[in-house]
């Protein structure tokens, strides 16, 4: 049996009714079915997940605290019953955008350490302006859009209206003739945006949700006690307030507490790369949406001197004592805001264990009562209660009561390091500000990840936040922005309050970090329209930019640039050590060829490879890599080019990926390229804190399966087309086919690969 064929064999048992490529062309054969791409199927929907929300209070059996879960069904009651796919919620958006002069700047495309920056004539309005077209592309008749910009002064020019197709023409137009002008006065356009929302419906069924963006401080129109305390007294919002910040130069703490007051989310958005990500997340949580206005109420015996765990909120209230009770009784009410539909929210609470031993004591069924009252976007409201028995611990499962546990403990951690500031005219301004040094924590942090309860599993949701925390880059981005005083003071400040939003809220806000990829992942109708969101921003004509001078070219844009992220491969030219001791162009290997490995000649399974046009590469001494693919100079540290690079360079040409043939051993699945070992796929390395841990890369039969579900051709080569990522979680789970058609002649191949 050939090797070819026992590749194939590892394979059988996946089926796939997705056309293959002839396995007799040539790899310098075109594409025939350029087109076709690699989908999952729609998730099957079982009978049993048509209950409604439940509520239920989970007393430790440790004593130091207990565990309120609230769960909404999965998918929405009528999908289930007809079988049909989920429908959204419909939404009221009202856009505020900013558009002072400082949005003319250049938005540059995603860049890597080492890398000269590049225009592509971009602006942070043109980009925030193709945000809102996505959106725009997603609504229908059911949606309402009202769009508000503010400069020197607020200015509406869309009130909330039906998106009708007529509707649509004129919104997409509006948005197209936003121009860059002067001053920020966010105060005046957050004013104007809740005005639209004054003739609302409070019936429509419609999720109503107001979306800031800006990209500096405000410099005109604050409020003189502070936009926390102005927000207040305006009583309960007619719509979630949600605030995107872009940029270095941000006011990330009053953007923070605007959201929370709001009972919306924060996000950062620091360069053009993050954009199309942020927004697809915003929107797909609003159209996911289950209930709003969601608020828990607990009532508890005064000893046990119960507490949140998630850290201070300008909306967080404190327990009042109730008048009349035989027994000291307090009660907490913690706002829980909008509910997703397949997302518990699960709220730890911490509390004195010697004050609930003594309460056992004394009091044969001593409880914590739990009520939640929460709207499905109409004017009726609904409430749920349950009954926890002090006496009667949780039979939850341990895995699950260390993540939450863990993930209240980072989240109380990194609270402290954006303490909620006072001032002369107000007790409390409301507004968050980060500490000047990030430093006097570090000890903490390191206490914090050596203590935390996550650690001891090995479960996704419980790993997760430990990559959040101390996982190797690209993740980690927890310690790294902390530990480097650099990093600390030009975005660990703005991002760190953004994933603490995410952990609190448990709303999933980009593809970026694990942790927050965690929520709604068992979501199949957040899951679909984070889809359709997904697909809009890549497909829709790209933004003219608006930096460019009269006669300038420009190269065509691909907005995949903003909102993917590509496979690790190396460029055509890359010399590969053969078991001869003879060096070949990565390029001309085939099935069957022996290579060099650190355990010696194995032989090669299958080459993928993928057609790419000014794709982000790094130059590492002679050797042209993706900025991810774990290198090492001993076989035995790895580390990523990013971190490494001697420059960065943008290539144009076929990019190369090798499997080796099956070995236990991660370490017979590397290849000696350019002076240094590079993992080759399926390297069996899948969890982890080493450099080449990946679940899906790691993965010899995923990657197998994926790879055949291709089409594999002669000489075992693969034509690819970068690569797809589960619907649910975000994260690579496969490539997709080629789009992009290959060179036919060695000339051909010869101009269009440049670096």
């Amino acid at each position: 049996m050939t090797l070819l064929r026992a590749f194939a064999r590892l394979t059988t048992g996946s089926s796939s009714s997705r056309a293959t490529s002839n396995p007799s062309a040539t790899p310098d054969s075109s594409v025939a079915d350029d087109n076709m791409s690699v989908t999952s199927e729609p998730a099957t929907l079982v009978q049993d997940e048509i209950d409604d929300l439940t509520l239920s209070v989970h007393p430790l059996a440790s004593r130091e605290g207990l565990l309120v879960k609230v769960e909404p069904p999965t998918t929405p009651r009528e999908a289930l019953q007809s079988g049909k796919q989920s429908p959204r919620a419909p939404c009221d958006i009202v856009l505020v955008i900013d558009v002072s002069g400082s949005m003319h700047d250049a938005a540059p495309a995603p860049v890597i350490p080492g890398q000269k920056d590049e225009s592509t004539g971009l602006s942070i309005l043109d980009l925030t302006k193709h945000a809102a077209r996505t959106i725009l592309e997603t609504l229908d008749e059911r949606d309402r859009l009202g769009i508000v910009t503010f400069t020197t002064n607020a200015k509406v020019i869309l009130s909330l209206v039906e998106m009708s197709p007529d509707n649509k023409i004129s919104a997409k137009a509006k948005i197209e003739n936003l121009q860059p002008l002067h001053g920020t006065n966010m105060w005046h356009g957050i004013t104007e945006g809740i005005k639209l929302f004054s003739d609302c419906d409070s019936s429509s069924g419609r999720v109503p949700a107001m979306m800031v963006l800006t990209d500096g401080m405000p410099n005109s129109g604050c409020p003189r006690l502070g936009y926390i305390p102005k927000l207040r007294d305006m009583g309960q919002l007619p719509a979630t307030i949600h605030t995107f910040g872009f940029g270095y130069h941000i006011r990330s703490g009053l953007l923070k507490s605007i959201a929370e007051i709001g009972g919306g989310n924060y996000a950062f958005i620091p360069d053009a790369g993050m954009i199309g990500t942020v927004f697809v997340h915003a929107v797909a949580n609003l159209q996911s949406t289950f209930a709003n206005r969601a608020t828990l109420t607990l009532t508890y015996p005064s000893e046990l001197a119960i507490q949140e765990s998630l850290g201070d909120s300008v909306e967080k209230q404190a327990p009042i004592e109730l008048a009349g009770s035989l027994t000291p009784t307090s009660q907490l009410t913690i706002s829980l805001g909008n509910i997703q539909y397949g997302q518990s929210r699960d709220i730890y609470l911490c509390a004195s264990p010697d004050a609930w031993s003594k309460l056992l004591e004394h009091d044969k069924a001593p409880s914590v009562k739990a009520k939640l009252h929460y709207s499905q976007m109409t004017s009726t409201t609904y409430a749920e209660s349950a009954e926890g028995i002090l006496s009667d611990p949780t039979t939850l499962d341990a895995a699950e009561i260390a993540y939450h546990q863990s993930r209240s403990q980072m989240c109380a951690f990194l609270s402290t390091l954006f303490p909620i500031i006072s001032d002369e005219e107000s007790q409390q301004n409301g507004e968050h500000q980060a500490v000047s040094k990030a430093s006097d924590q570090i000890p903490l942090l390191h206490a914090l990840i050596s203590r935390l309860p996550a650690r001891t599993f090995t479960d996704q949701k419980n790993q997760s936040l430990v990559q959040d925390l101390s996982g190797p880059e690209p993740k980690g981005q927890v310690s790294l922005a902390i530990t480097n005083a650099e990093f600390y003071r030009k975005w660990g400040v703005h991002y760190l309050p953004s994933i603490l939003n995410a952990h609190t809220r448990q709303i999933c806000n980009s593809f970026k970090d694990p942790g927050p990829l965690q929520y709604g992942a068992q979501s199949p109708l957040f899951i679909a329209c984070r889809k359709a969101l997904d697909d809009a921003f890549d497909s829709i004509p790209p933004p003219t930019p608006s930096r460019y001078r009269v006669g300038t070219y420009s190269k065509p844009i691909n907005m995949r640039r903003y909102h993917s992220s590509s496979n690790p491969c190396f460029a055509g030219s890359t010399p590969v050590l053969l078991a001869s001791g003879r060096s070949v162009p990565i390029r001309q290997l085939r099935h069957g060829v022996k290579v060099l490995t650190p355990r010696g000649p194995r032989r090669v399974a299958v080459v993928l490879v993928t057609p790419v046009r000014r794709e982000v590469m790094c130059r590492v001494g002679g050797l042209v890599v993706t900025p991810w693919h774990p290198l090492s100079a001993d076989a035995k540290s790895w580390g990523f080019p990013a971190q490494m690079a001697d420059s960065a360079v943008r290539y144009t040409g076929c990019i190369y990926s090798v499997v080796l043939q099956p070995d236990q051993d991660p370490a017979a699945h590397a290849l000696r390229v350019g002076g240094h070992w590079g993992v080759s796929l399926g390297h069996g390395v899948t969890a982890g804190g080493d450099f080449r841990a990946h679940q899906f890369f790691g993965d010899y039969m995923a990657v197998a399966k994926s790879l055949k579900q291709i089409g594999i051709r002669k000489g075992g080569i693969v034509l690819g087309g970068g690569t797809r990522r589960d619907e649910k979680t975000g994260l690579v789970n496969g490539f997709r086919r080629a789009t992009m058609r290959l060179p036919r002649t060695a000339a051909e191949l010869a101009s269009m690969c440049k670096v």
